[in-house]
């Protein structure tokens, strides 16, 4: 085995394991894998002070055994992907950013973020999204998006960019080059996007182009095929988009990492050692496989194999880690780093911090129709809405148990009632039993487009002589859905902090935010 080929690779690899500390699988994974770089879940982040010790133990372990300290990555885009969710880590996503923030409020909350990243040891984070979320039905990006509207993704997506970079962190723009025109989860199948190249330029493309014009330091690749560029290859594999486009014609200079290589858009169609050795010839840098290490393990030997046949120029390794250690020396992980517990605590619960973050998702609550005041005309009222859940495999199933419907109810001092989250007619006739005649009815829905039982549910509701209040807790592209209410506002996201601002919101009658697509 050449020792040198397989401590270049690790560096080319960021891998996840399931603990909250360093485990036996994050050991093996430093030592007798010679993986550089680690991926946290929330499965690995419960708190600010236990998150920077394992960030200081990752560190020196994979120093020790590879003599370069490790990017630590994370998906803290705020809202509905936050590894996270304590103190000022709880912002708002992305949309609701684009409902109530000025480029430079979202610029600060960028910069809040990767401060209070870099004090718990976190060095990557992958965001932002600049996916322009053309397709309603997008299972997987939708509210994760700045909106529908290509030039405003990129003023916003590239002011938090920038943000996070001054806080001390690598940026990391996603999905490259989009992945908001798709019906499809690439967490679960290959999406396809035909669109013409030409147009692309001008939507899709276009918050990328410019993010890298303003020093864009890494992106994450997307498992989407788009045939009228590559025929046969999705983006994550393919040279013509990421060595031809992208470092050719768009003129990328920063780091290429690849969203998770286990996703069944890869997994399922190449398997992941093979997908690892085409992404690499791709061009991509950073391979990411959040889970199982031998997946790890038999992508690395594939990637060997893979050089040592002749298939992967030996060139194109070097060039991946000249890459890696350059942007490894700018961040100061050519050392283990030592990260403070009590300092990552403080960081993340600055009071400026806690507030402004606050202040910016109450104002993102947006009235799309009816009477904000709805509720101020007094009267019994009832709260019905699910219990969040994971809805895709972008999040993590620890972030389960939210609920809307009693932070709403004690809000507004009314009972509440938790639903399920696809109710079946038993369910439903259930539910409507239970509500009082002459109750107005708060009725909370989560991305009910993908749940038939919601969308009986509301039908049902709508039938009845009850007034009804909706607030969608997900994409407000659930408004469609609604014939029959007295109001209907969105929330963006189900999350405790836009959870809170949407009850004050129905309590107060006071609507701030700007819906940021168009219905």
């Amino acid at each position: 085995m050449d020792k040198t080929l397989r401590h270049q690779i690790g560096q080319m690899i960021i891998a996840g394991f399931p603990s909250l500390e360093v485990d036996d699988q994050a050991r093996l994974l430093a030592r007798e894998y010679g993986v550089g770089n680690f991926i946290l879940f929330a499965r690995n982040m419960k708190t600010a002070r236990q998150t920077a010790a394992l960030c200081g133990e990752l560190s020196e372990l994979a120093f020790a055994a590879n003599g370069l300290a490790p990017f630590i990555a994370a998906d803290q885009e705020g809202g509905l992907v936050a590894r996270i969710n304590e103190g000022a880590a709880m912002f708002p996503g992305a949309m609701a950013l684009a409902a109530c923030a000025s480029p430079e409020e979202a610029r600060q909350v960028g910069k809040n973020c990767g401060e209070m990243l870099r004090a718990m040891g976190v060095n990557v984070n992958f965001a932002p999204v600049l996916d322009v979320n053309i397709e309603p039905l997008n299972p997987i990006i939708g509210n994760r998006s700045f909106g529908d509207q290509p030039q405003a993704v990129a003023d916003l997506g590239c002011a938090v960019m920038e943000g996070m970079v001054e806080g001390g962190v690598i940026a990391t723009v996603k999905h490259y080059p989009g992945h908001g025109n798709v019906a499809t989860d690439s967490h679960l199948a290959l999406p396809t996007n035909d669109t013409d190249p030409d147009v692309l330029e001008k939507t899709e493309f276009l918050p990328f182009q410019q993010a890298f014009d303003r020093g864009a330091p890494a992106l994450m690749s997307c498992h989407i095929r788009f045939p009228k560029i590559d025929p046969e290859l999705p983006a994550t594999l393919s040279p013509t988009i990421i060595t031809d486009m992208l470092r050719k014609k768009q003129g990328f200079q920063g780091l290429v990492f690849t969203d998770c290589m286990e996703m069944d858009a890869i997994r399922a169609n190449w398997g992941t050692p093979r997908g690892a050795v085409l992404a690499v010839a791709a061009g991509c840098d950073v391979l990411c496989i959040s889970h199982h290490a031998d997946a790890v393990r038999d992508a690395i030997e594939a990637i060997e194999q893979a050089v040592e046949s002749g298939e992967i120029p030996r060139s194109r390794i070097q060039e991946s880690y000249d890459r890696i250690v350059a942007a490894k020396k700018r961040m100061g992980l050519l050392t283990a780093q030592t990260v403070c517990a009590d300092k990552a605590h403080a960081v993340v619960h600055e009071e400026e911090k806690v507030a402004l973050h606050r202040r910016l998702s109450r104002r993102s609550i947006t009235r799309i129709s009816g009477d904000e005041t709805l509720l101020e005309k007094g009267g019994a009222l009832r709260v019905l809405a699910p219990v969040s859940l994971a809805s895709s495999g972008v999040e993590d199933k620890e972030r389960n148990g939210l609920s809307f419907a009693r932070l709403a109810g004690e809000n507004l001092q009314a009972p509440w009632q938790e639903t399920p989250m696809n109710p079946t007619d038993e369910e439903i006739a259930a539910i409507l039993a239970s509500v009082q005649p002459g109750e107005t009815v708060v009725l909370g829905l989560y991305n009910a487009r993908f749940r038939k039982g919601q969308v009986a549910l509301l039908r049902a509701l709508e039938a009845s002589d009850h007034r009804l209040a909706v607030m969608l807790m997900g994409g407000p592209y659930d408004a469609s859905l609604v014939q029959r209410a007295d109001l209907v506002a969105v929330a963006y996201e189900y999350s405790a902090l836009s959870g809170i601002s949407a009850a004050t919101a129905l309590s107060e009658g006071k609507f701030f935010g700007k819906l940021p697509i168009t219905l």
